[in-house]
Order: C-alpha cells, then structure tokens, then sequence
C-alpha cells in the first residue's frame, strides 16, 4: 500500500520542484553570508550592482562546494544541511566579531570557539537582525527535501570519482598559493586589499575576502631580512644605562578609555574626566593622545605593540598576536626583568582569553592573575557584570605594596568593556544631554558613567603614587574607542568621524585616537616630547617615552625606536597615513626586527 509520502515522492512536479530548488539554495548560503558582511540588504545590493567579479567569485565558490558535498552525501537534504550549517555558522562568527571589536572574521578566528560563551557575553545589540527567520527558511528547505527523498541515484559510479577530483582540485589552488592569487585577480580580488579588513570585507564581500585571508596567513620574511641585515639596522646603536635611581612602574591599559567631550552636541554634568584634566596640568606630567590600530575592540594588539615596542601590523590583520608567541620574546617587560625589576600583569578577566595565560611569560612577567586568581589577591565588585575599577584599583596598590622594588606592575581594566546597556538611575552619577535617539542616548549615558568611573581610579592611583616613598611613574592611557551599539551608530548619529565609512586620513586619525598620560612623584625628563600637553605617539612608542621621561636604561632597539619617533611620532596601516620614503623605511625596519623576534632567528634577541 502506498503511504502520502510515497505518493508525494513520485510525483513529476513535487519532484522537479526539489530538484529546481537545489540550483537556489547556494545563493542562499551566499546571501546569509553576505548580509550578515554588510549589515543591510540595501548595501549587499551596492555591493551586487558595483563588484560583479567577487560576486560571481563568491556564488561560484559556494555552489562548487554545495556540489562537492552533495556528490559526497549523495542526499540533497544532507547536502543543505551541512552546506547551509556551515553558512549561518561563519556568517554569525563573522556578525559576533564584528560586533565585538570592529574586526571582520578571519580564519585564524576558528581556535576562539572554545571562548564562545566569554564572546556571547561581549556582544552589544543581540542577535543578528532576520537570522531567526533565515534559520527557519533553512531548516523548512531541508526538510522539504527530505520528505521528498532528492538524492543523487545510487548507481553512479562516477560520484566519488567526481567528489575525488573537485576536492584535489580545490587543494591544489589552496597549496599553490601563486596560482591561487592569479585565479582571485581574474575576479577583481586583489591581495592588497588585506592590508585593511575593513577595505577587504567592504570591496571582496565574505567569501573573497575569506578567500584573500587564507593566502595572507603565511607570514613571510618582509624583503631583505638577514643576519647582515639586522646586525646592520643595530650597528650603530649600543644602548646606554639607567641615568637615575629606578622608577617603579605603573602601566594601566584602560578599557575603551577616550574622551567622549569630543563627540559633537553632548552636554555632560558633571564633567566625567576631572581628574584627568586636572592630573594632565601639573608640571609633572606629560599627555597626549595615543594612536591605536584597534578600534571598538581587539584590546590585544595595541597591548602587544606597547608591551614589545614591535609592529602587529607585520601579522594579518584581524590576527591576534599572542597566538605568534612561542618563544621568550625580547620586548619592554623582558627589558625591565633584566634590569631587576619584578613584574606582574593583573587582569580581572579569564586567564587564558586572548592566549594570555601562555603568552605573558614568554614576554617576561613574573607572575600574572586573571580573574580566576583574584581571590588571593583580594575582593572584587562588580558593575554591569565587570570588575568594578575601583576594586581593581584597590588591589592594584595593595599588590605593588607587596612587590620588590624596583617593581613593573602592568593592569588591564574591565569595567569600560561593551555592551553599554542602560544603567539602573542609582548607579548613574553622570548625566547626558544629546540630540541622539533614545537608544543611542542611553549607551552613551552608559558608557559615560564608566569613564567616570575610570577617572576617579586615575585619581585615586595619581594620589597613590604622590603617597609613595620611592620614584613612581603611572603610565595612563586608553587601548581604543568604545563601539556605541552593535555598529557603532551613535557615533554615525553624531558625526564624530565625519562618516564611519570614510577611510581618509583626517577621519582615522580621530577614528583611531586615545588619550593618554604619564605621571610621577618625582620630575620627569621631556624625553621624546616637545610639550608637557597635546604630544602625539603612537602605541610601539608608548614605553620607550615613559622609559625617557625616567631616565631608564636604553637598549639597541629602543634606542632605534627614539630616532624613528623623531621622523614619525604616529604611524600605521588603519590610519592611510600618506607615505614619505623616510617612514616608509621606519615601516620597514620595525617590522624587521618583529619578524626576527616572533618568526625569525632571534638576531636581534
């Protein structure tokens, strides 16, 4: 007896209808993919009607994987499921990254799966608009074609022949990265373009984009690198000694730490930055603003660029550093252990987020707590989930307290972290006035408070130097802007950078700006600066002003570092900075000597 689902298989319309769809379901996939890149349907258009060749690059690259995995499960449902699976999965990877800090998916991004719960606590704004639905749509097709029993007939001896041949094909372009590349630039995909993600994603969509990433993971020698070389770069540089007693240090990377007065038609009461307005006027200080290459988030780059005084820029952009460290890496903390400081590095987050864990001794830290160690330590409070700035600070002075002098304590904040939801009226201190929406108002309000909140620890650890026997420096400063809402659009409502979208030189160079500041109990050497206010450095050059200001001994390499601030005080690759050859050949050198020291043989070690 024939049951409906027998009758509904052998039907010739329900049959064609299951077979027809099967041609749609790759541009499916395409679409999920690229709509979740760009955000809106109205610029996944654009991106159709002004970028024919990555499109057709990225509908052919899906549907030759559809096919490739249908020949292999023979089940058209089977096919979907996994084809579309793995869709909707790199399309949300993609969408929670982008949301997190700014930064598109990148391959490498895989080994943070295991950090996907500490990822799902980050995100601001939610769950990917429409995703809910296109689930939907994916798991009725699915099954559609599973009622109708669309499969591949079992008797073609040519299917795993086939599958055989597209997979080795495939391999074979993925090993060959030369002619791989020449494929990408018959379809207008060009691997300069990942010198910037952000240029990358926008001009090559996902799938190109991902394709140009697979390519750019190898890092190879930059030109001319060579014993000879880097002996050279060094030769004339012998580094010099401590010109004074020893400072103890005071390094504290502030989470999303800017000055929001900046952002057009805001009227604040109180003021949120009093003491760092007031603690940038004594004569002991000198301030400025920092140029990082994060924005809205990826903490870890701008931190290893100050930590080393070496060029993340070298990596793949979206890359994250620490995963490069694998060996005793030569950089400022190293520096400061070899003169016989202790160091320690405080973070009250999970230990081995961003590879910390491993990384940190590798760079030269003596000890270092994550929040899973902070209860021998002292208590933590809490605010919006973080540990509160204030309890940090706490524990802060009580663990330089303990440390040997000369001590390197390094701390990195939690409280400003995104999302920036609207806070209870008795937590809020600080209250805004904006022509924003409501919406954008709140996260503004929000993170306003925790400002507020990170400035009253700068004066309270300003205070705490002043209280300190022995020669103190506190070194201040923001890693990178905050990302108001999940794309930023309170900083698109007000203006701020001229247009989010911009890429120009004046724009980023707002884009891409921090505030920071260095201060002691005792008088400080002008070193690099030429002004006690409004100096500009960029990250790598961070330490090696402090290091001036204190008199602290010199090292071939940042001896180097000092003359290359003289050519050019800010420079990197987010900024589209207009080249000279001079910087060029800074560019050049410091990223040199980074590849010697993570990939290369360690000449300059």
């Amino acid at each position: 007896m024939k049951t409906g689902l027998d009758i509904l298989r052998r039907n010739q319309f329900c049959r064609a209808l299951g077979w027809a769809s099967l041609p749609l379901f790759p541009m499916f996939c395409w679409g999920v993919l690229e709509y979740y890149n760009f955000g809106s349907l109205t610029k996944v258009l654009g991106f159709v009607r002004s970028r024919t060749g990555p499109v057709l690059f990225g509908l052919l690259v899906v549907g030759l994987a559809f096919v490739l995995v249908l020949l292999v499960f023979r089940r058209a449902a089977a096919a979907c499921a996994v084809t579309g699976g793995i869709s909707f999965g790199l399309a949300y990877i993609n969408y929670m990254k982008l949301a997190l800090n700014g930064n598109h998916f990148f391959p490498k991004d895989v080994q943070m799966a295991k950090q996907a719960g500490s990822l799902l606590s980050f995100l601001s704004g939610g769950l990917p608009k429409w995703m809910g639905p296109a689930l939907a749509v994916f798991l009725i097709w699915c099954v559609g074609l599973a009622v109708l029993g669309t499969a591949l007939p079992r008797g073609v001896p040519l299917r795993p022949f086939c599958a055989a041949s597209l997979a080795a094909l495939c391999l074979v372009f993925c090993a060959d990265g030369q002619r791989t590349i020449a494929v990408l630039n018959r379809f207008d995909i060009y691997i300069e373009d990942t010198r910037l993600q952000s240029i990358n994603y926008e001009r090559n969509g996902f799938v190109g984009a991902f394709a140009l990433n697979l390519q750019s993971m190898n890092i190879k020698p930059p030109a001319g690198y060579s014993r000879e070389t880097m002996e050279e770069l060094l030769a004339e540089y012998q580094g010099t000694p401590s010109a004074q007693e020893n400072f103890d240090v005071i390094l504290v990377l502030s989470e999303s730490f800017s000055d929001i007065r900046e952002m057009p038609e805001l009227a604040f009461e109180p003021n949120p930055l009093t003491n760092y307005d007031a603690i940038r006027e004594r004569d002991n200080c000198y301030s400025g603003r920092l140029y990082s290459n994060a924005f809205a988030g990826g903490t870890v780059r701008p931190e290893f660029e100050i930590l080393t005084g070496l060029d993340s820029e070298l990596l793949p952009d979206g890359a994250t550093p620490h995963e490069y460290i694998k060996r005793s890496l030569a950089g400022y903390v190293s520096h400061y252990k070899d003169a016989g400081y202790q160091t320690a590095a405080l973070h009250p987050y999970l230990r081995d987020f961003y590879d910390r864990s491993r990384a940190y001794p590798l760079l030269g830290f003596d000890a270092f707590y994550g929040l899973e160690d902070f209860s021998k330590l002292g208590e933590l409070d809490f605010k919006r989930g973080y540990a509160s700035d204030a309890s940090l600070e706490r524990i802060m002075e009580s663990v330089l307290e303990e440390m040997e002098a000369p001590a390197f304590l390094f701390a990195i904040t939690m409280e400003g972290h995104q999302p920036y939801d609207p806070l209870p009226a008795e937590e809020q201190t600080v209250t805004v006035t904006s022509g924003l929406t409501q919406e954008a108002t709140q996260t503004v309000t929000t993170y306003t408070q925790c400002l507020y909140d990170a400035d009253q620890m700068l004066g309270r650890l300003a205070d705490f130097v002043d209280r300190r026997e022995r020669p103190t420096v506190l070194i201040f400063f923001g890693d990178h802007r905050p990302a108001l809402l999940a794309y930023y659009e309170a900083h698109d409502e007000n203006d701020l950078f001229l247009n989010m979208v911009s890429y120009e030189y004046e724009n980023m160079l707002v884009k891409y700006s921090t505030p920071f500041l260095i201060y002691a109990n005792r008088t400080l050497d002008p070193g690099l600066f030429h002004g006690r206010t409004e100096n500009e450095l960029s990250t790598y050059y961070l330490l090696e002003a402090a290091a001036r200001c204190t008199g602290f001994q010199e090292t071939p390499y940042m001896e180097l570092l000092g003359d290359f601030y003289q050519i050019a005080p800010v420079y990197n690759d987010q900024l589209n900075m207009p080249l000279t050859p001079e910087l060029e050949e800074t560019i050049q050198a410091r990223r040199l000597v980074t590849y010697d020291r993570l990939l290369g043989e360690g000449y300059t070690q």
